[in-house]
């Protein structure tokens, strides 16, 4: 589900706990961003609601928080997959699997928004990225400890980007600005 982006002055005010009438007022003086439509009803992006609230210090409700991305990683090396968690678990919610069998129901299961696979793995992973981009359009796929990083093999395959570093702080940066990009295009 996706989280509403624009809300009418009704709604902010009932966020605000306060009565319509502040809410133009709000309006009036500047303090809050709006744009009219066509009809010249007021609207409210997301962002710009909760700026006003962290603006004037009113609690900001769970549902207009953007959820946490899931990233799921899979490595057949265990050693590798803690590293990669605490790096990134800042930003998301992490998921390690060194199974690939447990990770492909968990994929289905968890809607990740970002898979990260290690290439240098001992299963068929040229199989999995071709399997994951077959069936979950919406998930961008990253190998890490590629041979170069425009790795034709799996770009073909499905992946949208290869790293040749093994390194957890390096690929959880990549996999932030993944995240970041594949939210702007979704």
């Amino acid at each position: 589900m996706k989280i509403k982006d624009l809300f009418t002055a009704p709604q902010v005010a009932k966020i605000c706990s306060m009565d319509l009438k502040t809410i133009h007022n709000w309006v009036n003086r500047g303090e809050i961003n709006f744009f009219r439509t066509p009809g010249r009803h007021l609207r409210f992006k997301r962002e710009h609601v909760i700026e006003f609230l962290e603006k004037f210090n009113y609690p900001i409700p769970r549902e207009l928080l953007s959820p946490r991305s899931k990233v799921l990683v899979l490595d057949s090396d265990q050693e590798k997959l803690n590293p990669i968690k605490i790096a990134l678990s800042e930003s998301a919610d992490v998921l390690t699997f060194s199974d690939t069998f447990e990770a492909m129901l968990n994929i289905g299961k968890e809607n990740p928004s970002l898979v990260l696979l290690n290439s240098k793995t001992d299963i068929d992973i040229l199989r999995v990225v071709k399997k994951i981009a077959n069936h979950e359009k919406n998930i961008s796929i990253v190998m890490y400890g590629t041979a170069n990083e425009s790795d034709a093999s799996f770009l073909d395959a499905g992946a949208h980007k290869c790293l040749k570093t093994q390194e957890p702080d390096h690929i959880a940066l990549e996999a932030i600005k993944t995240l970041k990009i594949f939210r702007k295009s979704a």
